[in-house]
């Protein structure tokens, strides 16, 4: 398949499982089956909204690949701060502490309450006035008791395993910066680092296996050792990243197995599982982005990067027309504010990260 088509179907695909999942996001696949017998099939997320985190912050994301260069932690910092204050739908309350600190304040979250509050939007973005960037989100996660794992983090990758698909170093550095920048937990660098390490290995066509991956993420983290002592990252993943590589990788893996409805709904290992089990299971992208989203839990969050992942594997193409034309119209939605950028159509900026993959 042309990698041109995989690109296109990584970013479509992100835009595509946030969609899907949004009504549901929380639910158990019990309730879900309640008024969906038959399962969810459609995107049923309104119109009149900007685009939620999970799409928003992968778009960040990708503007900052584009840019050239390594990710900069204090780059991605303010445009995480221009988000928080223009935007911010769906903002997790993690994100929302890191900003705090990072800000000094709490984000306005400006158009996501003009939509759901009718708040006439200023767009103004005031200057950052907290910690540094680092510090911002190692202190927040150190205000958690150390024992926040959230999967904000793994919700938006795919831009990042894309612009570094062939290279294996890149790929873990910048993987790294882009998850610490508001989640220091190693379960979540670690668990974006091996969902990033899969999508690329769906862009470039190979089907993921559990043992394989491991140790090339693993050898990728000590080429970039030097690079990553400042975040102290070990060098190889808490167990409990292990263990969803090892459950979503199995051969007979079922989306059962994740229990994503289970304990610990929005843990950055549970969505890693869905990213991996996408990367390696289902015969299509309409089946497996359905098993995702009507397994239940956080299925948003778990929808987009699976997308993703999906998208690389079966294209632009082997995402279903409707699905698409429906994405499309909902994200026309103009914001009232002239600071807000323009969003532009998915496939853009897949064009614009495939010119730089070497």
């Amino acid at each position: 398949m042309d990698l041109r088509e995989r690109a296109a179907g990584l970013m479509v695909g992100i835009g595509v499982g946030n969609l899907l999942g949004i009504p549901w996001e929380g639910k158990s696949a019990a309730f879900i089956a309640g008024p969906n017998p038959h399962g969810v099939r459609e995107i049923t997320a309104e119109a009149g909204f900007p685009d939620d985190d999970d799409l928003a912050q992968a778009i960040l994301l990708a503007e900052a690949c584009i840019e050239g260069g390594d990710l900069d932690l204090s780059d991605l910092a303010r445009r995480f701060w221009e988000w928080g204050e223009l935007n911010g739908a769906g903002m997790g309350g993690h994100t929302k502490r890191v900003l705090r600190r990072y800000g000094g304040a709490d984000p306005r979250r400006e158009l996501r309450n003009y939509a759901q509050f009718g708040r006439p939007p200023t767009g103004e973005v005031r200057e950052p006035r907290g910690v540094g960037t680092a510090d911002a989100s190692r202190l927040a996660w150190e205000e958690s008791g150390r024992n926040s794992a959230g999967n904000g983090s793994v919700m938006r990758c795919g831009p990042v395993a894309l612009r570094w698909m062939r290279d294996d170093a890149a790929l873990a550095r910048n993987s790294v910066t882009s998850a610490v920048v508001t989640h220091w937990d190693w379960r979540c660098v670690w668990s974006t680092l091996l969902a990033d390490f899969a999508i690329a290995a769906c862009l470039r066509g190979e089907r993921p296996e559990s043992g394989a991956l491991l140790d090339r993420a693993g050898a990728a983290v000590r080429a970039s050792g030097e690079r990553l002592s400042a975040f102290g990252l070990p060098e190889t993943p808490p167990a409990s990243v292990r263990s969803a590589v090892e459950s979503a990788l199995a051969p007979d893996a079922r989306i059962e197995d994740l229990e994503l409805d289970g304990g610990g709904t929005g843990f950055a290992p549970k969505t890693l599982g869905a990213v991996l089990w996408s990367s390696r299971h289902p015969g299509s992208f309409e089946a497996g982005l359905l098993a995702i989203v009507n397994a239940g839990g956080d299925t948003d969050s778990n929808a987009a990067p699976a997308g993703a992942a999906l998208g690389a594997r079966f294209g632009l193409g082997g995402i279903p027309r409707r699905w698409r034309d429906r994405a499309a119209e909902i994200r026309s939605w103009e914001a009232p504010i002239d600071a807000w950028t323009q969003r532009r159509p998915l496939e853009w900026y897949a064009d614009r990260l495939l010119r730089l993959v070497e």
